[in-house]
């Protein structure tokens, strides 16, 4: 029913578009929810729904065509959007209680999609450039992802299940691609990124696994996979076109690789 209202109400002032300069659709549901909306510009579009108590969003849009789309369901969730520039678009759905998303767009066409389940798990998203998209996704509870991009065409994937997760994502360049995949509880995992079209990719299956990666220059490739717990790797490439792939299965495994120059390729593999 809920659903239903909402959806009624999109369409009444769907007819209203082309008489505005912006739209806001906001719904509270519950008690004690708080909302703040302030657009200006040309056509930016904000939808908001908040089914719960204690609710907060602020939501600020300067430009145009800029769009966001909020979902809180629960208590005590909070989402905080600023959106500068032309074309960029944030979506962030929440399901549970006291959790955080932030997400600041400075640019052209940056996109930001954030799924938060559980209590208490925290995301933020921070883009200055064009073309960036970044996917954050929590299931869990206390995780925390942290995502920033400077530049042009950069991808960021974060995926966190379990609990105390902590992902960190940074990429000052373009065409950089960087994927944190963390099921596990306490976790942690920091990439750098500096120059274009360089790759790294974690896995974490497991409990207090440690990952690191950092990137200066251009067309590099990481890998790095986890399995079991309390498992280390780092490492550092500098150059171009380097190649790291390392896989850790069972229990407290340490790497530490340093690549610098150009073409390198190193392959580790370690068991118990």
């Amino acid at each position: 029913m809920k659903k239903f209202i909402f959806g009624v109400i999109t369409l009444f002032f769907v007819s209203f578009v082309s008489a505005q300069s912006n739209i806001d659709l906001s719904a509270q549901i519950g008690n004690l929810n708080t909302a703040t909306v302030d657009q200006t510009g040309i056509l930016n579009f904000n939808a908001l729904l908040q089914d719960g108590n204690r609710n907060d969003a602020d939501i600020d849009q300067v430009g145009w065509v800029n769009s966001n789309v909020a979902l809180s369901m629960g208590n005590r969730n909070s989402i905080d959007v600023d959106q500068w520039g032309i074309g960029n678009s944030n979506t962030t759905s929440q399901y549970g209680n006291r959790n955080s998303a932030q997400t600041l767009q400075i640019g052209l066409f940056n996109e930001v999609d954030q799924l938060q389940i559980g209590r208490r798990n925290d995301a933020s998203a921070t883009q200055l450039g064009a073309g960036n998209y970044i996917s954050q996704y929590q299931n869990g509870r206390r995780n925390s992802a942290t995502a920033l991009q400077i530049g042009t065409d950069n991808d960021i994937w974060q995926d966190q299940m379990g609990r105390r997760n902590e992902a960190y994502a940074f990429q000052l360049g373009s065409d950089n691609y960087i994927h944190q995949l963390q099921s596990g509880n306490d976790n942690s995992a920091t990439h750098l990124q500096f120059g274009s079209d360089n790759v790294a990719d974690s896995h974490q299956y497991g409990d207090d696994n440690t990952t690191m990666g950092l990137q200066v220059g251009n067309s590099n490739y990481l890998s790095q996979y986890q399995y079991g717990d309390d498992n280390v790797a780092l490492d550092a490439q500098i150059g171009n076109s380097n190649y790291t792939s390392v896989t850790q299965t069972g229990d407290s495994h340490f790497h530490m690789g340093l690549q610098v120059g150009n073409s390198n390729s190193l392959i580790v593999n370690q068991s118990n």
